[in-house]
């Protein structure tokens, strides 16, 4: 999923796709869509899990019905694409790309679908977070980097953020939210070093719009003084 965010197009996907392959992909807009659907019901389930709302079960396990099961040597594992995937993973119905995508499509939900059983189980909040990282996208048309995920369920996510409440832009699309997941751990509130660097200069920006400014002066000026020594 967190690959996801970065697809702007249907290119994208196929470029990752081969990457994972280790060679060029040739996949349908059939299957890439498809794959973009998985996708989108576990970002979507994921939502529901985190404001204690109910998974749709039925929806999950009516995509387990059509998979079936393979579990892969590490001997037998010969290929970049085999070795990105799990031991227990979908088994592929033929060897051609549309297919390999979705046996990856597959095992995805089957995975997913173990996560969702533990969290069920549970009464402690599940082990996955979303990055509170903030980044301004000034051509975006839409609440998320993920497209996909409907615009309320986004808000949602969005009014989170206290930078965003405060500022009163739950709703703007000049400010989005990172769209990336990761495993939950004590106080962990951002997916990298480079995201929670981005977010501290954005929120400080919003709560003093001179901040950027005063910053480029004082930058302006240390280097004016080493040009004079």
């Amino acid at each position: 999923m967190n690959e996801q965010a970065t697809w702007m197009s249907y290119e994208d996907l196929i470029q990752w796709f081969s990457g994972l392959l280790g060679r060029p992909a040739s996949l349908s807009r059939t299957a890439v869509v498809e794959f973009q659907d998985g996708l989108n019901c576990i970002r979507q389930q994921v939502s529901a899990i985190h404001f204690h709302e109910s998974v749709d079960i039925p929806f999950i396990d009516q995509h387990l019905k059509d998979i079936s099961l393979e579990l892969i040597s590490p001997i037998s594992s010969d290929s970049a694409y085999s070795n990105a995937l799990p031991r227990l993973r979908a088994r592929a119905s033929s060897s051609d790309d549309d297919a390999l995508l979705r046996a990856l499509k597959q095992t995805l939900i089957v995975q997913f679908a173990y996560f969702v059983s533990e969290a069920l189980a549970q009464s402690e909040i599940p082990g996955i977070a979303r990055c509170e990282g903030l980044y301004r996208e000034g051509s975006s048309t839409h609440l998320s980097p993920a497209d996909s995920l409907p615009e309320e369920t986004e808000l949602r996510w969005r009014k989170e953020i206290a930078a965003l409440t405060e500022a009163g832009l739950e709703s703007s699309t000049d400010i989005l939210r990172c769209a990336d997941y990761f495993l939950a751990r004590s106080k962990a509130r951002f997916c990298s070093d480079e995201c929670r660097f981005r977010t501290f200069q954005l929120t400080k920006q919003l709560a003093d719009p001179g901040y950027l400014a005063a910053k480029q002066k004082r930058y302006r000026e240390r280097n004016e003084k080493r040009g004079d020594k």
